[in-house]
């Protein structure tokens, strides 16, 4: 019976993920997700409270990457002078966004341009509050760190900073004639232009 249980929330799960990657949180319908996987619409409720749990369950993983990425970035040995500099540290960046696009590139278009009307669709500004608040707190550190380093950097130029990331990724998922190797090139042309300016900006 718990075999059954499962299955029929991974087929809720799959068919939904189709439905939101073709028509979108706002105009998908739970009534064709119910059809299409086979368990009654009020049996759905057995799983899921609503449309926007069903939704948020297909983006989780997207949004534990999410997560994880910011938690990593002020990690004791990422606070150092090195990040600016060191050809395998910049290419560990390179790697993780390049992960996460290839990995994730229908569930970022999703949540980036198709979330409306979920508890997902403020997901771009709240994620640029909390990477500014990370940021912010990367400064701080590094000053602690390295106390002749230069952190007199506007609130405003780091919070605009910390928008770019997800706006650069929209634009690579929305681009589909990109391919792995333009991608790839991107992401390395542009984690060297922001380490090399917050190189100079810090005065390093």
């Amino acid at each position: 019976m718990q075999i059954q249980k499962e299955n029929s929330k991974e087929s809720i799960l799959k068919v939904a993920g189709e439905e939101f990657f073709a028509k979108g949180f706002k105009d998908s319908s739970m009534r064709i997700i119910a059809k299409k996987s086979g368990v009654g619409l009020s049996n759905i409720y057995n799983y899921f409270k609503n449309k926007d749990e069903i939704f948020c369950e297909v983006l989780a993983s997207l949004l534990s990457a999410f997560n994880s990425m910011i938690e990593d970035h002020n990690r004791p040995e990422n606070i150092s002078l090195n990040m600016f500099t060191d050809a395998d540290l910049q290419r560990k960046m390179i790697d993780d966004f390049v992960y996460l696009i290839n990995q994730y590139r229908s569930e970022l278009k999703l949540l980036l341009f198709y979330a409306h009307g979920s508890s997902l669709e403020n997901f771009r500004e709240e994620f640029t509050v909390r990477n500014t608040k990370t940021g912010l707190e990367y400064i701080r550190k590094m000053k602690e760190k390295y106390p002749q380093v230069n952190t007199n950097i506007s609130d405003f130029f780091t919070h605009t900073i910390s928008s770019w990331w997800l706006s650069i990724i929209g634009e690579i998922v929305t681009h589909d004639d990109l391919s792995d190797i333009e991608i790839e090139n991107f992401i390395s042309e542009f984690i060297v232009f922001v380490t090399g300016g917050w190189e100079r900006l810090m005065d390093v």
